[in-house]
């Protein structure tokens, strides 16, 4: 039986119906597919709490963006857990979740909650990967809270199958003085709905998203990412760096909305996608939305192709041409990769990457 989730992805202040970009929906036949039994913690982190009991923190309503998602993830749970970081706790070693699918672990749809209480430190990784031999559909939502004084970096890597569906969410919201990175790999799927709303709620907390993604072949990816800033002295900015092939498709939605008091918030939303193939259709829609005076944002959305002259240095080197395009586009997601720790972490994010500009046509 076919299941269509529809109104995903929502763009917070609508255009067009004919430009395609309000929303997204995606169609998927859930008969026969074995539910996730897998664990994706592979070792015992010291210092945590962990419960597969649902959060019990009260919390403001999800986004709009986003709230189509979470309730198709609540509707399918069949994977939920609850990791909370203790007061002061600092975490020695980055925190992961590896979720596999496969044959026998087909659908996943996980409801994830992680508390960060007040002065914690960590680095958490979810990562999200399947077999293409067997049928498989990933949905889910993840939920953050980053307590006043908390430094949490949460890196999320998508590298289902070519032939496989991923619709994934995350809600971040960080008090008074903390601080959060986010950053999100879009390196797989047939088809991927990314979602992400970062809400500033108290003062002087500050967030950066950062985005790295790159679609060959006929795939499509549409993301929808959001800086919500609600008090004073806030700060948070988008970076996002892509790169297109093939027939690829990608849909992109990015919003700075700065509410009434947040006086002093500062923000920047800026994604630069370089695009190599002739049949790639590449859509954009920065949104900058401002109910408050005192505030300085700003977006900027890039378009470019390999630049020739790199190009022609590179090849007069020795490397052929399409070995040159490759390192090209591979540096072009330096300002996000740079910014990514530890080391072992960054290179494992990058051989994915590379992994799409290898299978590029």
């Amino acid at each position: 039986m076919n299941h269509t989730l529809e109104r995903l992805n929502k763009l917070q202040v609508s255009t067009w119906n004919m430009l395609k970009i309000n929303d997204t929906s995606v169609v998927i036949d859930l008969d026969g597919m074995p539910a996730y039994a897998g664990n994706p913690l592979q070792k015992k982190y010291s210092g945590l709490r962990i419960s597969r009991e649902p959060a019990l923190e009260v919390t403001e309503n999800p986004p709009a963006s986003l709230r189509d998602i979470k309730g198709y993830a609540a509707a399918f749970c069949n994977y939920r857990l609850h990791i909370t970081l203790p007061e002061g706790f600092v975490a020695k070693e980055p925190i992961v979740l590896d979720f596999h699918l496969d044959g026998s672990n087909a659908f996943l749809s996980d409801e994830l909650f992680i508390c960060a209480e007040a002065g914690s430190s960590a680095t958490i990784v979810i990562r999200y990967a399947s077999d293409g031999g067997a049928n498989c559909f990933h949905c889910g939502y993840t939920t953050l809270h980053v307590n006043t004084d908390a430094n949490i970096t949460l890196l999320k890597a998508q590298r289902l199958a070519e032939n496989h569906t991923g619709v994934d969410a995350t809600e971040v919201n960080v008090d008074a003085g903390a601080a959060a990175h986010v950053v999100l790999i879009e390196a797989g799927a047939e088809k991927s709905v990314s979602g992400c709303s970062v809400r500033l709620a108290g003062n002087g907390a500050s967030a950066d998203l950062d985005g790295a993604y790159a679609v060959n072949r006929e795939r499509a990816l549409d993301f929808n990412y959001r800086i919500e800033y609600k008090a004073k002295n806030t700060q948070g900015n988008i970076n996002v760096r892509g790169a297109l092939f093939d027939k690829a498709r990608k849909t992109a939605k990015s919003t700075l909305d700065f509410l009434p008091g947040a006086a002093g918030a500062k923000g920047r939303e800026e994604e630069s996608v370089m695009v190599l193939g002739s049949d790639t259709i590449n859509l954009s829609a920065p949104l900058l939305l401002c109910g408050e005076d005192d505030v300085e944002g700003q977006h900027a959305t890039t378009t470019g192709k390999i630049d020739e002259n790199k190009l022609f240095y590179l090849m007069s080197r020795g490397i052929e041409k399409r070995e040159a395009r490759k390192l090209i586009a591979m540096a072009s997601f330096n300002s996000v990769l740079e910014n990514i720790v530890p080391d072992s972490l960054r290179e494992d994010i990058s051989l994915f990457i590379q992994e799409v500009l290898d299978n590029a046509n």
